[in-house]
């Protein structure tokens, strides 16, 4: 009884060793080809990147419609308004967005949907609450803001 016992128990140990190495083979082999897969792909990659490095690649460009589309205004308060660059903050999000006032048409209203012409001067001051639309896609950076198509001082009367 003791010897069929020890026999099945060396058996079961046996059948269990020849299962868990054949695994291990087969995820040797398995992980052997992923390797030769990811360096293969590695090779390629390296090889289409040095033909393109002696092209120089496009950068994206702006579309027409995109460069010329007036985009949704956004409110905020002026943090500052010299030259011709305005800088506005959103209260919201409290992120300063810059934008060129060259071309800009200057109005006065409760928003952008009823905005009008100011009936005497209307200057900006830091403080103000405004609408800015913009033409095109926002950029952050204070030496090279945005173009500001509408700018509406709201005012409460």
């Amino acid at each position: 009884m003791k010897k069929k016992l020890i026999l099945m128990s060396m058996i079961a140990l046996a059948m269990g060793t020849t299962a868990c190495s054949s695994e291990s083979k087969g995820d040797g082999v398995s992980v052997e080809t992923d390797f030769r897969q990811e360096t293969e792909k590695e090779e390629i990659a390296d090889t289409k990147t040095a033909e393109t490095n002696d092209v120089e690649l496009p950068k994206p460009e702006i579309t027409e419609a995109e460069e010329n589309t007036v985009c949704d205004p956004i409110a905020g308060i002026v943090e500052k308004y010299e030259g011709s660059t305005i800088t506005i903050k959103n209260p919201d999000d409290d992120m300063l967005y810059y934008f060129s006032t060259e071309n800009a048409q200057i109005l006065e209203g409760f928003s952008t949907e009823n905005a009008r012409e100011p009936e005497g001067d209307l200057s900006i001051a830091v403080g103000d609450k405004v609408e800015v639309s913009y033409r095109g896609l926002i950029d952050f950076d204070e030496e090279h803001p945005s173009e500001a198509v509408k700018i509406v001082v709201i005012t409460v009367e």
